[in-house]
């Protein structure tokens, strides 16, 4: 055989060899997580929270398949589950128009639920927000009317007896009305409820960050010369600008050392595709901003997703490997730097939408499709 044949056959076995070693190590990437229970919904088709609590696990979801059955209404659903996702008990809210359970909190001996309930139309959306306040045994005890409302609201937290949260007061119901965000402390033994309103428009609420007595607020986007912080502390309201110059989305958030530190990410954008990370540090005694902006490509990542779950004074994020393409849960801190990485299970999405706990050597993922646990190493 002539020697540049040879040399192509050499070759091209070199090229299959490398591409069945790519296979099988992308394929023991992405399964070697070892599953030890799952369970399929039977009600929810979308979830939007999940909290575990010692040998109790809670799902909060949403339907479509109502009663009413015009393609906008939908049934909200809370689910209690044990450590072997066996159902104990499944609570249905109501059947008006439109029910969805967005954020749950169990705390002492009751679950705290933010529920959206309205008429929603392709181009409108008539919406109340409540707190609910559930019993252990999924019985509802009580309905805290918050008032009108509009997207997504954040998560909910705790400041010492008081209840936390943000969400979006609106000043119509169709999707171009002004907004604003609004924080919302409601005591339970009191009954009372305190408001700090945004003095003009800023992003859904995505997170509310506790710390102490003080209480931050963040949205969904880092927009330019926008409100991108609602702060309470001290007895007194203010509100932060990070001063990007482009809409960066915002990831996570945390104080450590006094100061307060805010991930986001750029995902790109048309014309525009240096991807990015981003950490802006606030230091909460002077007020001066700082920022580091860290590539992708630096990183080793090909993209990177929104939903992350926060870790004390880090952070588990989505990433998806530049070289690879598979997908990693991400440990990070607040300087960029990854300290673990986990394996994500491909058969279970495609890492949009996710709700997940990362805790204690196991890891829950729960999503359109079904909530899984998995064993992890600590």
């Amino acid at each position: 055989m002539p020697e540049h044949l040879q040399l192509f056959t050499i070759s091209q076995n070199m090229k299959i060899n490398l591409a069945l070693l790519f296979i099988i190590s992308f394929v023991s990437l992405s399964f070697s997580q070892e599953m030890i229970v799952k369970s399929s919904f039977e009600n929810i088709e979308y979830v939007e929270d999940v909290e575990w609590i010692n040998d109790d696990i809670y799902c909060a979801g949403y339907s479509f398949k109502t009663k009413i059955n015009d393609g906008n209404s939908s049934d909200a659903y809370l689910i209690n589950y044990d450590t072997a996702l066996k159902p104990k008990w499944t609570l249905k809210i109501s059947d008006e128009h439109s029910n969805i359970i967005y954020s749950i909190k169990r705390h002492k001996d009751k679950i705290y639920a933010l529920v959206t309930q309205g008429i929603v139309q392709p181009l409108t959306q008539d919406l109340k927000i409540s707190l609910f306040i559930i019993s252990l045994d999924g019985i509802i005890e009580n309905k805290i009317a918050i008032g009108r409302t509009f997207f997504k609201p954040s998560n909910i937290s705790i400041e010492g007896e008081n209840i936390v949260f943000g969400h979006t007061v609106s000043d119509g119901i169709s999707y171009s009305s002004n907004s604003k965000s609004e924080i919302i402390k409601y005591n339970p033994d009191t009954k009372k409820i305190v408001r700090f309103v945004s003095s003009e428009y800023q992003p859904s609420p995505k997170k509310v960050l506790v710390n102490g007595s003080d209480i931050y607020l963040f949205g969904q986007y880092i927009h330019p010369n926008k409100i991108n912080i609602m702060s309470y502390g001290k007895g007194k309201y203010s509100e932060i600008s990070l001063k990007s110059k482009k809409t960066e989305y915002f990831l996570d958030s945390y104080i450590k050392d006094n100061t307060l530190i805010v991930m986001c990410a750029f995902p790109g954008v048309y014309g525009d595709m240096k991807k990015y990370l981003k950490y802006y540090y606030v230091n909460l005694n002077t007020k001066v901003i700082n920022s580091v902006i860290i590539s992708y490509e630096k990183m080793g990542w090909s993209d990177a997703r929104f939903d992350t779950y926060s870790a004390g004074f880090l952070s588990w994020i989505i990433i998806e490997d530049k070289q690879t393409k598979a997908l990693k849960y991400a440990l990070i801190d607040q300087n960029g730097k990854i300290s673990k990485t986990l394996n994500y299970d491909m058969r279970n999405g495609n890492g949009y939408w996710e709700n997940y706990i990362i805790d204690n050597g196991k890891l829950l993922n729960a999503n359109s499709s079904k909530i899984i646990i998995y064993k992890v190493e600590k």
